[in-house]
């Protein structure tokens, strides 16, 4: 079963759904196609935005450290 549903509108735009989940039994080979290079695709952009999300919170926490103030001051970094 797939964490999402790909909506085509009446213009043959296609939006991704991640509220609705989606049975394989349901799908033609070739939607079946589309729906695991789509999935691919989501799991790597989620990777890239936890991992922006994880540096964010990594150089958050740096810049409130008293230590790195210092060393900057310092001209170390």
């Amino acid at each position: 079963m797939f964490d999402f549903r790909i909506i085509v509108c009446a213009d043959g735009t296609e939006i991704i759904d991640r509220n609705l989940k989606t049975p394989f039994d349901s799908l033609t080979v070739d939607q079946m196609i589309e729906y695991t290079e789509t999935d691919s695709q989501l799991a790597f952009m989620d990777r890239m935005e936890r991992e922006a999300r994880e540096e964010a919170e990594r150089r958050r926490r740096s810049a409130r450290n008293p230590l790195y103030k210092i060393a900057c001051m310092c001209g170390l970094i």
